[in-house]
């Protein structure tokens, strides 16, 4: 037997299987056995199993003298039933005999009680009225008992009388925590709930709770159609928010920081309170009007304050602000309570909060679309000659109380839109703005406003802000962050799109409608046609192409409403972090529905003008052509021998009203559009102008006497040019008719000489071949008596000159 016992195998093999008293017992069978196999390292090997069993760790052995002690420094008189585990977690060659007696002489009576089952004053009397001390001596039993296992009759004992145990404890527990929750006394449920929690009975401890809460529900009798108020709604939320605050101060009381009590309650409140609440105040009762209209007009309203009743102004908890941080700063727990609150808020009404994403952008659109076609309905309600005052009285305007504020208020109204978008403080902004925008309304575009309306399209403009905003408060989540920014960008391009198909482009399709029907000759022929003395004057120089003067208005707002939509961009998507800009400018057009929109709206625009203008050009040069049709004189340029020493030097009345048109119209554009359009404009107007007036010219018969006033007229017209529109390509053709306008001056016995002139083509800038300038001298009133001259000093030769072969 000696000899078997010699071989380590088969020793640690019968070792391992032994209780502690059959391990002592088994070391005294052979003293040749005992000093010759089982020494310390034989020890080690039975003793740290043991210990490892119950939870402690091995580690080096750091020092090599004789003094054994404990880890740490622990005294003995340190040590109890309760801390001991906590005390000591490791052991090491040196100390492991001593540390696993400590753990034998604190339990193995325990575990003798129980395997037993001597269950009566199980708890020393120190212990016996504290059940919180009582469940932590239970779990570490439970724990010391692990050392036993080798000893499978004892183990099993000992965990069946412990299960017995732990059940009459709980059902202890439970039966004081019924007693003490009803009467209230919440510090004491706390304790029983910490000793449950330590048995790891989480499940029973919420059961509990669960089991005590009372759920509110919004009564049966709330009508949505009352209205949405802050105040009703806080009404209803108030009940709700003095529940969850008498909760948590219950759940505070009894959970501490032990169990995240809390969060469980919060959800089930959710659940079974706050989304019932939602659905049936959100509800429509069927005399409101459809249930979409209720949900959203009313969701955001609910929405703010349930994140401000039930969040923002809840009682802080500290079971709520449990974290892995392990934080005790109160502030930064406070954060992280409200900020759980806020998650949990959001996780649950994010299905509304995409309905509502959904239908008010569906909402949005129609009611802008509503509003552009009561809009149209009211003007159509208006005859044409009342909405653009095209009258017989009012075929003329006076344009000169516009001009020098026309600039200053859109500059004004732009100023004021761009400070009202991305500051805080709105209200003197944009009562600054309204008073600004009332200035350019009835000043600078005063003739257009029935036919666009700009304060619809400011109140537009301010819709979509409103609406952004509101979209924006649900911003609350990663997931959540870009559905909110393409629906916030969605209802730009909503509003832009609206604006253009809806407003921009009817006004448009209108204002070219009312050009291209504008003829001059069909009004009535008043007074105002015809030259007018003194102060009276004035009206007939003030006269416009009334459709013409309309349109450049409508540009002018077009590119207002252009800017305003490029500040609400900048300030409005960008600041706010909707769009970023760097990754928008990589996308192409197909891309981006705001960037289409966008450039769809811009090309609208672009093409009107240039159609607009186009005719409105043509509109002008009809009424220039009228007017020299109807103002300009026979005798003006060819007045009568005997008037001829009473002729005033001095511009024709035609020439006068003429510039006045162009000045009027020349300039309609400046402040509305950028300046490459109003060069194009002005020098297109320029060169019609040139070939009409020089087909005018060639109408008239001019006589030598008459070539003065001819002069005049021409520079006028050049001095216009020159040193008003100052378009430089302009100015040559207008030079080339002054010096045109000589060849009249020169007296008919100097014909050889104005055939000389005719001939000098450099004093014409090179505008006129010298057929025109033939055809220019044929207008002479002396034209026969000096032709022949004149042909020959052109050609060479007369007609006397030529022989028939």
């Amino acid at each position: 037997m000696d000899n078997i016992l010699q071989v380590d195998v088969i020793l640690k093999n019968i070792v391992k299987n032994l209780n502690v008293k059959d391990y002592l017992n088994f070391k005294s069978i052979s003293k040749n056995i005992y000093n010759l196999k089982i020494n310390k390292d034989i020890d080690y090997f039975y003793f740290s199993a043991k210990l490892k069993l119950i939870g402690l760790t091995e580690k080096e052995t750091v020092t090599e003298s004789n003094e054994v002690k404990l880890i740490d420094d622990i005294t003995y008189d340190d040590l109890t039933v309760i801390n001991v585990f906590d005390k000591i977690k490791s052991f090491d060659k040196k100390n492991y005999l001593i540390i696993y007696k400590v753990f034998y002489d604190l339990f193995n009576d325990y575990c003798n009680n129980l395997s037993a089952n001597r269950l009566t004053n199980f708890f020393p009397v120190q212990y016996e009225n504290d059940p919180l001390q009582q469940s932590e001596i239970l779990q570490n039993i439970i724990k010391f008992n692990l050392s036993n296992i080798n000893d499978n009759e004892y183990f099993n004992n000992v965990v069946t009388n412990y299960n017995i145990l732990k059940e009459i404890f709980i059902n202890s527990c439970l039966n004081e925590m019924e007693i003490n929750f009803n009467d209230k006394e919440y510090n004491t449920v706390g304790k029983f709930t910490k000793v449950l929690l330590n048995f790891g009975e989480q499940n029973i401890v919420i059961d509990f709770y669960n089991s005590k809460i009372e759920y509110p529900t919004l009564p049966k009798d709330t009508n949505p159609s009352d209205g949405f108020s802050d105040e009703k709604v806080i009404s209803l939320l108030s009940p709700l928010k003095d529940f969850v605050n008498n909760n948590i101060n219950v759940i505070d009381s009894l959970f501490d920081e032990s169990y995240p009590m809390f969060n469980n309650f919060y959800e089930s409140f959710i659940q079974q309170s706050l989304i019932p609440f939602v659905d049936l105040l959100l509800k429509d009762d069927g005399n409101t009007g459809n249930d979409e209209d209720t949900f959203i007009n009313g969701f955001p309203t609910v929405y703010s304050n349930i994140m401000s009743e039930l969040c923002a102004d809840l009682d802080y908890s500290k079971n709520g602000s449990i974290n892995d941080e392990n934080t005790n700063n109160e502030e930064k727990r406070n954060e992280i309570f409200h900020k759980r609150v806020f998650d949990l808020l959001n996780v649950y009404l994010q299905p509304n909060i995409l309905k509502y994403l959904d239908q008010s952008s569906v909402q949005f659109e129609k009611s802008i679309l509503r509003q552009f076609s009561n809009f149209q309905i009211e003007q159509k309600e208006r005859s044409e000659n009342e909405m653009l005052n095209l009258t017989a009285d009012n075929s003329t305007m006076d344009l000169d109380e516009t001009k020098p504020n026309k600039d200053g208020d859109k500059y004004n109204f732009l100023d004021s839109f761009t400070k009202v978008f991305g500051i805080t403080s709105k209200n003197s902004k944009s009562e600054q703005m309204d008073d600004n925008l009332t200035n350019l309304m009835n000043n600078s575009l005063r003739n257009i406003k029935k036919l666009i309306n700009l304060e619809l399209c400011l109140s537009i403009i301010r819709q979509t802000q409103a609406r952004i905003d509101t979209f924006l408060q649900f911003k609350t989540s990663k997931n959540l962050e870009t559905i909110i920014n393409d629906k916030c960008e969605n209802i730009f391009r909503i509003s832009i799109k609206c604006l253009n198909e809806n407003h921009i482009q009817p006004a448009y399709e209108k204002a070219i409608s009312l050009l291209q029907s504008y003829d001059i000759n069909e009004l009535p022929i008043t007074d105002d046609t015809l030259p007018k003395e003194n102060g009276k004057e004035m009206k007939i120089q003030n006269q416009s192409v009334e459709p013409l003067v309309n349109f450049a208005e409508l540009i002018n707002t077009s590119d207002i409403i252009l800017q305003m939509i490029s500040i609400f961009y900048r300030n409005e998507m960008v600041t706010k972090k909707i769009i970023n800009p760097e990754e928008e400018s990589k996308k192409n057009i197909w891309q981006s529905g705001l960037l289409q929109a966008k450039k769809d709206f811009e090309s609208t625009v672009d093409n009107f003008v240039a159609d607009g203008l186009n005719i409105g050009i043509n509109k002008l040069i009809d009424q220039i052509n009228h007017t020299f049709k109807t103002v300009q004189l026979p005798t003006d340029y060819y007045p009568a021998s005997s008037n001829t020493s009473t002729v005033e030097i001095k511009p024709t009345e035609c020439c006068k009203r003429t510039v006045s048109l162009l000045n009027n119209h020349c300039f309609l554009l400046n402040g509305a559009t950028d300046k490459g359009t109003i060069d194009v404009y002005q020098q297109e107007i320029g060169k019609r102008f040139f070939n009409t007036l020089v087909e005018h010219i060639k109408t008239q018969i001019i006589s030598t006497e008459g070539a003065i006033i001819l002069i005049c007229d021409m520079n006028l017209y050049f001095e216009f040019f020159n040193e008003k529109l100052r378009q430089k390509s302009i100015i040559p053709y207008f030079q080339a008719l002054k010096n045109v306008s000589n060849i009249y001056l020169i007296d008919g016995r100097d014909s050889k000489e104005l055939g000389k002139l005719i001939g000098d083509l450099n004093k014409f800038q090179g505008i006129f071949s010298q057929e025109e300038i033939y055809e220019f001298v044929q207008r002479r009133q002396d034209w026969l008596s000096v032709k022949k001259d004149v042909e020959k000093v052109m050609y060479g030769l007369g007609l006397k000159d030529c022989i028939i072969m």
